[in-house]
């Protein structure tokens, strides 16, 4: 495996507006994805905050959403944050088994969100994985 740099997007933003940023990562045939993001936070939300903030979204959105680990860990090379484990079934009715990390720098929250079909999971893990800490929020 190896790290791709990709360039940075830069754009103009109006003064009352945000950015949000994110980058995609796609398996061969699209059977699996990574998506990074980073989004304004409030002041004082730590990572703990923010993950909390986030499975309570998951919970109350997804249906049929099963936690199945929650656990603090180093992600996106080298930040305390936290990993989450979950499973939940789309309207469409396919099962899929999510990782979902954070981490918060400088009032910035950042998700990385790995996604598979539940049955193609054991294939893909270690990938998933594998993106999900290695990956960098650093500017």
């Amino acid at each position: 495996m190896d790290s791709q740099q990709l360039r940075r997007i830069e754009a103009p933003r109006p003064a009352d507006w945000f950015f949000k940023e994110s980058v995609t990562v796609i398996a061969p045939h699209g059977e699996a994805n990574v998506i990074i993001s980073g989004e304004p936070l409030g002041p004082g939300i730590s990572v703990d905050r923010y993950a909390d903030i986030q499975g309570e979204l998951l919970a109350a959105e997804f249906p049929g959403f099963h936690q199945e680990f929650f656990e603090p860990t180093v992600v996106f090379g080298h930040h305390l944050g936290y990993l989450r484990q979950f499973s939940w079934r789309p309207p469409d009715g396919v099962p899929v088994t999510q990782l979902q990390c954070y981490a918060v720098e400088e009032s910035r929250g950042y998700t990385g969100t790995a996604t598979t079909p539940a049955t193609a999971f054991s294939r893909h893990e270690h990938v998933l994985r594998w993106v999900l800490v290695n990956a960098s929020i650093d500017g």
